[in-house]
């Protein structure tokens, strides 16, 4: 936190984040630098629609969290409940912070319990056609490539960080999801690229997470034939 800048909106970094809304409204989610900050780093802002197709109300300052340094990820997503679930990155790790379905106030940031290694990526967010979320990034544990947390659609709880198997060979790390698939009967099939190589893993679902009981990865990946992993 650098609750020492004013709150200046300042240069941009990098593109806007944009975030449909089930109303047909779209939120908007841009770092900007604050030329008062005390640490020279950058700050999440957010502005939205007032009416789908509308013009967009002014930029507001999310919080006094700052983002970076070794990058100016953020991304975001409506819950089931209407609300913003907002994530970025910060030294390593990710913020987050969650807008109820209203508008109004953020809650205060707090640590998201995933921190991949230095180089490996960063989140991805997949919302399931129930209206679960799942944010999933690369693990630094030894005994998981990747971790996962669930967001159920039924009372808006994260549930605590899931381990999502690990590559079959030794010495192999994983950069973030690569692509998110959900099958039919409501499985998740998660491709990934190797962090510093052009190979890709796969992992599928043994069932759909439905949090009680947990557990449904399976324990290893499986290396891809090609980089589509068909």
């Amino acid at each position: 936190m650098d609750t020492a800048a004013q709150g200046v909106a300042g240069a941009p970094s990098e593109r806007p984040v944009s975030v449909p809304r089930a109303d047909g409204r779209v939120d908007e989610f841009q770092v900007f630098y604050d030329p008062t900050a005390t640490r020279g780093l950058p700050f999440v802002w957010h502005r939205a629609q007032a009416a789908p197709g509308g013009s967009y109300g002014e930029w507001e300052r999310v919080s006094a969290g700052t983002v970076g340094p070794k990058g100016n990820f953020v991304t975001a997503v409506e819950n089931a409940a209407g609300g913003l679930e907002l994530f970025w990155l910060d030294h390593g790790g990710f913020c987050h912070t969650v807008q109820g379905p209203e508008g109004g106030p953020w809650s205060a940031p707090e640590s998201f319990g995933l921190q991949p290694s230095p180089y490996h990526g960063f989140l991805v967010l997949f919302k399931r056609s129930n209206g679960t979320l799942i944010a999933m990034a690369s693990s630094g544990k030894p005994d998981r490539s990747m971790e996962s947390r669930t967001q159920l659609s039924s009372d808006g709880v994260w549930l605590p960080p899931a381990h999502m198997g690990k590559v079959t060979e030794e010495s192999v790390g994983l950069s973030q999801p690569d692509t998110v698939t959900e099958f039919a009967d409501g499985r998740l099939k998660v491709t990934a690229r190797e962090w510093n190589r052009d190979r890709y893993w796969q992992i599928t679902e043994e069932a759909p997470d439905t949090g009680v009981p947990r557990g449904w990865w399976p324990a290893r990946w499986q290396l891809c034939a090609t980089p589509r992993c068909d």
